[in-house]
């Protein structure tokens, strides 16, 4: 398959909640949106005890009484701006940031309701839960990635865990089994995606050496490379071990491992690698090919046919992929009706 379409939906969900409380780099055209809709669906000011000690122009938004302060949110926006601020070009921070407050701003009000919800339900969790959502947060990290670090790059507390596994207690008191997909859906969706993601093209395991050539170089220099790539191919052709040979001339980075590029399919190379690549017979040491990056020596190491993956092989990912769909679509229906019901006002300061 050309996409990944399965992940644990707790997991998932987990990562999905906590980062959105924390630091989303990306731009949601809707996030402005969203702040403006919930403003117009309400009227009037709430009645509230938490509100009485605040600030009319120190509010940015309240949800049933509960208030998020202006310098309650700036403190955060400027937190997290400044995490990512050094990887935003300088004429696109003002845009990022203002995206990122409405993001912030959104969260705010999810958050409140479903607290309030949970609260409501009386819903707890148990140390062995939470233990278990840290877990799978663990295992969806690459290897040498600490959960603490990752927690502290994020800003991401324990009290973010506890809660978002409250969240998906909740979620799964209200969807329950609903999402599981029928026999029907799994087949509707494996016919109506066949060609573009059960389709596995032809693929070749490659490993190549390189002279690169530069377009400064001079004729001599090219011709003084093309002499180097042929002898390093003699070598080669008499017995040098191709890995050793790849680590001590090739100018691609590929060399640290031997000049392994692992598998390629048609579309990822330039054409005369590519050309060179699905044509050449296994294990032979191919011909210089020239590239716009100088002179290549290619031995094509294994080939995978192209093939179809069958239903069969497939339906376990699609039920699991068209599940989280579902689930995501009536958690954010429950999410819009928690909403209708509240007293949300978003105050223009």
């Amino acid at each position: 398959m050309k996409t990944k379409i399965s992940r644990s939906w707790p997991v998932i969900f987990l990562f999905v909640f906590i980062l959105l409380a924390g630091c989303s780099g990306k731009k949601d055209s809707n996030s402005a949106a969203g702040a403006n809709n919930v403003q117009g669906s309400v009227s009037g000011l709430p009645s509230s005890e938490s509100m009485t000690n605040v600030n009319t122009g120190d509010m940015v938004v309240s949800v049933d009484g509960k208030v998020l302060k202006k310098s309650e949110l700036e403190n955060n926006l400027n937190e997290r701006f400044n995490l990512v601020k050094n990887k935003i070009p300088s004429d696109k921070q003002k845009e990022f940031k203002e995206n990122l407050r409405n993001q912030l701003i959104n969260v705010f009000i999810m958050k409140t309701l479903l607290s309030n919800e949970i609260d409501k339900r009386k819903i707890e969790v148990s140390n062995q839960e939470v233990k278990m959502a840290m877990d799978g947060i663990q295992a969806s990290l690459p290897p040498n990635k600490k959960i603490d670090d990752f927690f502290k790059e994020n800003k991401i507390t324990q009290n973010d865990i506890i809660f978002a596994v409250k969240v998906e207690k909740f979620r799964n008191m209200e969807i329950g089994q609903k999402a599981k997909p029928t026999q029907k859906e799994i087949s509707k969706f494996y016919n109506d995606n066949k060609e573009k993601l059960f389709s596995v093209p032809e693929s070749v395991h490659v490993r190549h050496i390189l002279v690169a050539v530069g377009k400064e170089d001079s004729d001599k220099i090219k011709a003084e490379k093309k002499e180097k790539i042929e002898s390093i191919r003699k070598q080669l052709l008499s017995g040098g071990d191709f890995a050793d040979v790849a680590r001590k001339n090739s100018d691609c980075p590929s060399k640290e491992v031997g000049g392994d590029l692992n598998y390629i399919k048609k579309g990822q190379m330039v054409k005369p690698f590519e050309t060179a690549a699905f044509s050449q017979e296994k294990n032979v040491i191919g011909p210089v090919v020239k590239t716009e990056y100088g002179y290549h020596i290619i031995q094509v190491l294994d080939r995978k046919p192209a093939k179809k993956i069958t239903l069969e092989e497939a339906k376990g990912k699609i039920s699991a992929y068209l599940e989280q769909r579902k689930k995501v679509e009536a958690f954010n229906a429950i999410l819009k009706d928690l909403q209708s019901k509240a007293k949300i006002v978003v105050y223009k300061n």
